[in-house]
């Protein structure tokens, strides 16, 4: 399972939950993206979108040697655009393909390349220079975050906690702040089709119906589309709803 940006492994727990709960003999494994959660920040360079797909083909590879068993890649938000491109470049390796308000890699026409590039490089100089933000207790990230997502604080509580450390200048986010740098390059439209087309027939977009309800419009016939009640971040409001979905692909593709 693949999370969104800035938010980290335990976004899924709510979901792996229920998924459990519904089918015990399933395997689940979440994992925390380059920068957030608990993995470890770049040294020298920042995330390019790119990267994030080597980094998970690394992981497939291992779990590959020690699975004998078919794989189903979940994604929320970025998580489900790095799913959908892997899964396009490496069909071999994945069986159903699970995207939430998320679908195909973002793109843009190739005329805004230069601004893109522009933008990205004055964006990495910013960052940079941003001094480290601290707080005076946890509630206080809890009740920022919930806010921002808009929901209740004790619906996110698992993934603040995941993505906050207590210092002696006070609270502050474990995720590194790098990864607030706009993207240097982003697609093609050509270039998003090529993945979308090449996405596997066993596939499955779930949108909030308060969601990125517009996604369903640029779907290939062989996606299935679930609605599930909720916004963005549905899965963590609404994850009964969006396990028996993914069950029910993994059962009857």
């Amino acid at each position: 399972m693949l999370h969104g940006w800035l938010d980290n492994a335990a976004s899924f727990i709510p979901l792996m939950d229920v998924m459990r709960s519904q089918s015990p003999d399933i395997q689940l494994i979440s994992l925390d993206l380059p920068g957030h959660g608990y993995s470890s920040h770049s040294r020298s360079g920042y995330y390019p979108f790119h990267d994030y797909i080597d980094s998970l083909h690394q992981v497939i590879t291992e779990l590959k040697k020690e699975l004998n068993c078919p794989l189903t890649l979940v994604g929320h938000s970025m998580g489900a655009l790095i799913a959908s491109c892997y899964s396009a470049a490496f069909p071999e390796n994945i069986d159903h393909l699970v995207q939430i308000e998320g679908y195909g890699p973002i793109s843009e026409s190739p005329q805004n390349s230069l601004a893109r590039l522009r933008k990205g490089v004055l964006s990495r100089q910013r960052v940079s220079k941003k001094p480290a933000r601290f707080f005076e207790s946890f509630e206080e990230m809890l009740q920022l975050r919930a806010k921002r997502y808009v929901l209740n604080a004790d619906e996110i509580t698992p993934l603040v906690e995941r993505d906050s450390e207590q210092t002696e200048q006070g609270w502050r986010w474990r995720h590194d702040k790098k990864l607030k740098a706009e993207s240097l390059y982003r697609m093609t439209e050509a270039h998003a089709k090529q993945v979308i087309d090449a996405l596997p027939k066993s596939n499955l977009l779930i949108l909030g119906d308060t969601g990125f309800t517009h996604l369903s419009s640029i779907c290939t016939p062989t996606t299935r589309i679930s609605h599930i009640k909720g916004g963005h971040h549905c899965h963590l409001t609404c994850p009964r709803s969006i396990s028996e979905a993914i069950i029910a692909l993994i059962l009857f593709g």
